[in-house]
């Protein structure tokens, strides 16, 4: 968790381009992390380059990154971040892992209701079949991120609970309808008329 207590440490962070937005000289970025954000600036100076600016601001969005930055304060809070008293500096960008620059689906579309609120725009947002087909980038927006968090944490509960009871948790085979694909050799059984095989 990055906050105030960090202020004007040199820290590392990695995470996915949400938003960019380059300006003259400096470039905004919005770092996210699972369901955190944190605002980045990258300005030009004596350690940073023009061309390193212009450079970051052709970065695509959802791309990985690692960034080193200076953690600072900020003069009034940054609504569009979950990190809002604090910024990073930028020092240093590296592109661990590049998307591509036309993503079949938005996360801020992605993240937009159906029924936008009657503001007299219509906001572009992503409908259920175009979410399907990009499950991997549609798994990313924060609503998912809470279904599995809540998900996990009830099966921990579960799980904390019946283990201090002293219950055992074992794992049994699985049924299913066809043969896996590793290879190895699979048992057969008969399930209604039909073959299953146990997994």
């Amino acid at each position: 968790d990055i906050n105030e207590k960090l202020a004007k440490q040199t820290i590392w962070v990695r995470g996915r381009i949400h938003t960019s937005r380059g300006k003259g000289k400096q470039c905004f970025l919005v770092i996210r992390h699972q369901s955190a954000t944190i605002q980045a600036v990258i300005c030009v100076n004596e350690n940073v380059s023009k061309p390193m600016v212009k450079f970051v601001t052709t970065i695509s969005k959802e791309s990985v990154v690692d960034i080193e930055g200076e953690v600072s304060l900020t003069p009034s809070p940054i609504e569009s971040c979950t990190q809002k008293d604090v910024e990073l500096q930028v020092k240093k960008v590296f592109v661990v892992s590049s998307a591509e620059p036309r993503l079949p689906l938005l996360i801020e579309d992605a993240m937009r209701p159906d029924d936008p609120a009657n503001d007299g725009i219509q906001a572009p947002h992503a409908n259920q079949e175009t979410r399907l087909d990009n499950r991997v980038i549609d798994l990313r927006t924060p609503a998912n991120q809470a279904i599995y968090r809540v998900e996990a944490g009830v099966c921990k509960l579960f799980r904390d609970t019946l283990d201090a009871k002293g219950f055992v948790e074992i794992h049994t085979p699985k049924i299913i309808s066809a043969a896996s694909e590793g290879g190895a050799n699979v048992f057969q059984v008969s399930y209604f008329k039909s073959n299953a095989y146990l997994a």
